[in-house]
């Protein structure tokens, strides 16, 4: 471990040859800045492999940027790149900027008083990360009404333009390619988001684009990675990028929009940075202690939802029970269904439509589909069988029955008919049977209909149970006790009892509530939360797309299958209707089982261990304390993959010598070979599209 800071000053002369500015450099953990003497702007910031990440100009420069609307121009803001006269102090292991007088974008508006400012940048014991804070007081007469920070203005494309990424929990996205102008952009309004070559993402859950607090910027080269150190019902974590015009560079704002009043002092969360050689994974490393430090769970995950590969989502019907066609599975056909479920690796099965929901006390299944005593008794059997059957109920809406007794009035405006045959087949506003109103959580006949609805399921022996839109919103708004009353009474009665749900607006909550996830969507780029978090397990949705379902075996990801028969339901046809896609999903049954321990214990690293891209391939890596897993798939045309790699970020050997199996899609072993850890490059057998190898790296210790 090893901390250093080193200060140097350089001068630079600026164009017109006349003005003289002076650079202050520091070395904090390895992360090299140069901050303009004048300003106090961020002009360079460089790390080790990853090179010059910032490279900003005199114009355009940043680190606090602040809205301060007054009554001529609302526009005006206050930043540091508008200042002069910047106080930049470097001790030994920290750097700290102040600014006694913000300076303003406009100078022709008298301003009565001033905001003044402090930045620090702090080297941490862990020779690794820095500690970023921010603090403004307004001792002016109006307030501020947005703070922007950090301000990390002109961010270059040291990984190339299309392998500078930015990654999150909820995605990954190539913003150098993805905000480059075009003229679709030019020819739109100005002032749009897509104009402005500017893209908005937030925090929260799956119905935010960013789902956490965490990002990385960078390339397989190196980067650095960013989060605040805030949790739960904190306030949200908002970033913005802007792809500049004039430079190619791009802007990457932390915007808070909270108001400063006259006479008050804002301080920010402290955001740990952390500069890395290597892909994100080196860089997450801070974030996932600090969700482990914070992230608390009163059950682990059952056995099987842990092991499994994924699970099945049927829709038994569309809820007109009058109408003879309306069926698509009855409870007759729940064993078979749950059969196949086992052939393939799915280890429970999510009911849709099996009784009228938004409905309290819940309603018995619907008379058409089967009888109450034959649903419980197959839910009974399912455990034994493999797999097993959680029913998904909808309770947060209320139906027209129902939403009376909480003096609620259902709106056509929340109806939720959806049917192959109205136009459109989602709320047509014809139907009003389906109508709802949204039941506020708080409401306590709510909450006790609720447990006895669920007491009464638990006790018939319907023990795993998946919710509806999971709705915890705000800290006054919330499900966390009455969702923990639920599962200690279905843990009393089935110790390996699942509970699941439609993720929405707080995962770091919800993280500590459900097994895993059921949202809608296909497979996206979840890596960095399956590094960090170890529930719930991510769901995406396949139809029959046998592509998704490798790589979400790939990722880790619990594959929600709910194959359609054309113009049906989703979840309405059986997965031996689809042989590709059958055969895949045994495959990758067969290959998580056998490597099983990387997946359930070791640490997802994605492509991390690449040193370089590899084209038209997907790779996923996980690190075991004395072994590597490699997984690589074919994407393109049959060919020989190609792929350079270092181990020893990951994984070193005493012996410096690793032996090396590879395995093929059906996981026989096809090679056994020793390597040295100076080999940094392998070549795979020709593979079909879509085939894929594995490889073990094993560390060798000395005799």
């Amino acid at each position: 471990m090893r901390l250093s800071i080193s200060i140097a000053v350089a001068i630079f002369i600026l164009s017109g040859g006349a003005a003289m500015s002076k650079n202050i450099e520091a070395n904090l953990n390895g992360l090299r800045l140069a901050i303009d003497s004048e300003t106090g702007c961020i002009m360079k910031m460089s790390y080790s492999n990853a090179g010059t990440m910032i490279d900003a100009s005199k114009d355009e420069c940043g680190i606090i940027d602040l809205a301060y609307p007054i009554k001529k121009f609302e526009p005006l803001r206050l930043a540091a790149r508008f200042s002069t006269g910047a106080n930049i102090d470097a001790a030994s292991d920290s750097l700290t900027i102040k600014w006694d007088k913000l300076g303003a974008s406009r100078t022709n508006f008298p301003l009565n008083g001033n905001v003044s400012a402090i930045v620090n940048f702090k080297a941490q014991p862990d020779g690794k990360t820095i500690i970023v804070t921010g603090e403004i007081t307004n001792n002016s007469d109006i307030s501020v009404r947005q703070v922007i920070f950090p301000d990390f203005f002109g961010l270059a494309p040291f990984a190339g333009e299309d392998h500078t990424i930015l990654k999150t929990c909820g995605f990954g996205a190539i913003p150098f390619r993805e905000l480059h102008p075009t003229e679709g952009r030019k020819s739109t309004q100005f002032c749009m988001d897509a104009a402005s070559n500017t893209v908005e993402y937030s925090s929260g859950g799956r119905f935010n684009s960013m789902w956490l607090r965490w990002l990385d910027f960078g390339g397989l080269n190196g980067g650095f990675s960013l989060f605040p150190k805030s949790w739960g019902w904190d306030p949200r974590y908002t970033v913005r990028l802007m792809h500049y015009e004039f430079d190619e560079k791009i802007r990457m704002m932390c915007i808070h929009p909270d108001e400063v009043k006259p006479g008050e002092t804002w301080k920010s969360p402290e955001f740990v940075l952390t500069p890395h050689d290597g892909g994100w994974a080196k860089g997450i490393e801070p974030y996932r202690a600090w969700v482990n430090q914070n992230l608390k769970r009163d059950y682990p995950l059952p056995k099987h939802i842990k092991e499994g590969l994924g699970y099945r989502s049927i829709w038994m019907c569309l809820g007109w029970p009058d109408d003879p066609k309306d069926a698509a599975w009855k409870v007759k056909d729940l064993e078979a269904l749950t059969k196949e479920n086992v052939e393939h690796g799915l280890v429970e099965m999510s009911v849709w439509g099996w009784h009228r929901g938004f409905s309290l006390p819940m309603q018995p299944v619907y008379p058409h589909l089967g009888t109450q005593e034959e649903f419980e008794s197959i839910i009974k059997k399912s455990r034994d069988l493999g797999s097993t059957i959680a029913p998904f109920f909808s309770v947060v809406l209320a139906g027209p029955e129902t939403a009376s007794k909480y003096g609620l009035t259902v709106s056509q405006d929340m109806g939720w008919t959806q049917h192959t045959d109205t136009i459109p087949r989602f709320n047509p506003p014809y139907s009003s049977t389906y109508a709802a109103a949204h039941v506020p959580l708080t409401n306590e006949l709510w909450q006790k209909e609720v447990l006895e609805s669920c007491k009464e399921l638990v006790d018939s022996g319907i023990t795993s149970l998946g919710w509806d839109q999971f709705w915890n919103k705000s800290s006054d708004y919330n499900m966390v006790e009455l969702t923990k009353k639920i599962r200690a009474m279905a843990k009393a009665k089935d110790p390996e009892s699942s509970f699941y749900g439609e993720e929405l607006w707080n995962m770091e909550i919800d993280a500590e509530l459900l097994d895993y996830t059921w949202n809608w969507g296909g497979y996206s780029d979840y890596q960095a939360f399956i590094n960090s978090f170890p529930a719930p397990r991510i769901n995406i949705c396949i139809s029959d797309d046998v592509w998704s379902v490798k790589r979400g075996f790939a990722d880790n990801l619990f594959m929600t299958i709910f194959p359609k028969k054309p113009g049906s339901v989703n979840g309405s046809d059986w997965i031996k209707s689809y042989p590709e896609f059958s055969k895949a999903l045994k495959q990758c049954a067969k290959l998580r089982k056998q490597f099983l321990p990387y997946f359930t214990e070791g640490i997802s690293i994605g492509n991390c261990l690449l040193t370089e891209p590899c084209l038209g391939a997907h790779q996923a890596s996980y690190v075991l304390p004395d072994r590597i897993m490699a997984i690589v798939i074919n994407e393109s045309e049959e060919r020989e993959v190609a792929f350079k790699y270092n181990l020893l970020p990951w994984l070193k050997s005493p012996s410096h010598k690793y032996e090396m199996r590879v395995y093929d899609i059906d996981g026989n072993l096809l090679e056994t070979s020793e390597i040295s850890s100076r080999v940094k490059s392998q070549k795979t057998k020709k593979l079909p599209y879509l085939d894929m190898v594995i490889y073990e790296f094993i560390a060798k210790f000395l005799l």
